[in-house]
């Protein structure tokens, strides 16, 4: 604080008022006292003294704690935990090839290549036992596709699979492409504040929630269901929302298709595509979809589970909202579990899983990446299958699951 400036004295003399009576106060002088020792102090002070000493630093501490008691925690932030994932995977090493001056494609996925892995014939005795196993039970085995990855041998990962390059209809299993999507436009800058979607993707990976990846989908490609559009507005309007199809095309996975929203719908309420949505599911005549290959999924995995989608930092994020509880007092009793007649119903419930589902009347797709605690198995499965007779099987996921599981571990024994 600043002293006021007087006023300049106008007489040399200063004359008080006559009104005014100044009393001259004795001036006290202070006594130096001698520091005493802290316990003769105490011992001098009453025990009713002490007791009114000890109340008032309780007092200070409750209300210095006061604001922090009963803080619900946020739901907004997004943890990011790192200790409670599996640890991190490394791909094994390839020697760099030559390559030309690297094109700028724009809004593209980062990685560019194939990973590196090698047919294993003894995989491919597992995934032909799968298929005979869904025989055995009647099920057709013309919509399956399967595909498994073993990441376990650090020097080389391994890889085999049924009809797995077919493209087929992955239900809410495109949600785990708009998840990568969406932190590839954050990478990029497309998408300015990250914090505002947290909640829609723990609700769209964890409950599978429509509404929510409906709104990732729009925030990636800048574009919102609405009426039917013409001409130029509808020409943008559809490259923008294709642009998540080129997104992962470019980066060589081949002929996929994760452009169009999944239903039903609550807010607005729709049971299927209106307006320029069903716009964009025309085209020369054909009523198009999200078309995905299991291999096309497994891929996705396993470049996250390596830490290398988007960066390590996202790739991270993503391993956590796929992180699944096994544990049956977890999952049983929540109607969205993604566990119950799928890939992680059958298997122990102490090892890493991650997973993404996707189901309807006439589909039961699954895709999961698997690591149990002394790293004998590691592995990626993706199952997918067409058909209502597999939709109406609850059984069928979980029995396949299992004997991955067991032959897995059986390998790794050896």
């Amino acid at each position: 604080m600043h002293a006021e400036k007087l006023p300049p004295q106008t007489f040399s003399r200063r004359v008080r008022p006559s009104y005014r009576v100044v009393k001259q106060r004795p001036v006290k002088v202070r006594r130096q006292v001698k520091t005493k020792n802290i316990k003769i102090i105490l011992s001098q002070l009453k025990y009713k003294n002490i007791l009114i000493v000890v109340a008032v630093l309780m007092t200070v501490s409750w209300v210095i704690r006061l604001p922090f008691r009963g803080r619900p925690a946020s739901e907004i932030p997004l943890p990011i935990p790192e200790s409670s994932l599996s640890p991190t995977l490394v791909p094994p090493y390839v020697p760099p090839a030559p390559e030309p001056t690297p094109e700028d494609l724009g809004f593209a996925y980062n990685i560019r290549r194939q990973p590196y892995q090698r047919y294993s014939p003894q995989l491919q005795e597992i995934v032909d036992e799968l298929v005979n196993i869904a025989e055995e039970k009647g099920l057709p085995t013309r919509p399956l596709s399967i595909s498994l990855i073993d990441v376990s041998n650090q020097d080389i990962h391994t890889f085999a699979g049924y009809q797995s390059q077919v493209l087929r209809y992955p239900a809410s299993v495109s949600k785990l492409f708009w998840m990568a999507a969406f932190y590839g436009a954050v990478e990029e800058g497309l998408i300015d504040d990250e914090s505002k979607f947290h909640q829609d993707l723990r609700l769209m990976m964890q409950k599978s929630h429509n509404d929510s990846a409906s709104k990732i989908l729009d925030a990636i490609t800048d574009t919102k269901s609405g009426v039917k559009l013409e001409g130029e507005k509808l020409n943008s309007w559809l490259e923008k929302r294709k642009s998540v199809n080129e997104f992962f095309q470019k980066a060589g996975y081949q002929r996929l298709i994760v452009s169009t929203k999944n239903y039903p719908r609550y807010s607005p309420s729709q049971t299927g595509p209106v307006g320029r949505d069903r716009q964009l599911r025309k085209e020369d005549g054909k009523f198009l979809r999200n078309l995905i290959s299991t291999d096309h999924v497994t891929r996705l995995m396993y470049e996250i589970y390596t830490r290398q989608a988007i960066s390590p930092k996202y790739s991270t994020r993503m391993a956590y909202l796929l992180t699944r509880d096994l544990k049956p007092e977890v999952w049983q009793n929540d109607p969205y579990n993604g566990v119950k007649g799928f890939l992680g119903e059958s298997l122990p419930d102490n090892i890493y899983f991650g997973s993404k589902v996707g189901f309807t009347t006439k589909h039961r797709m699954d895709v999961a990446f698997v690591r149990t605690l002394d790293d004998k198995a590691i592995y990626i499965l993706a199952i997918f299958a067409e058909d209502a007779a597999y939709a109406k099987d609850e059984e069928i996921f979980p029995k396949l699951s299992r004997h991955v599981y067991d032959r897995m571990m059986a390998m790794g024994s050896k």
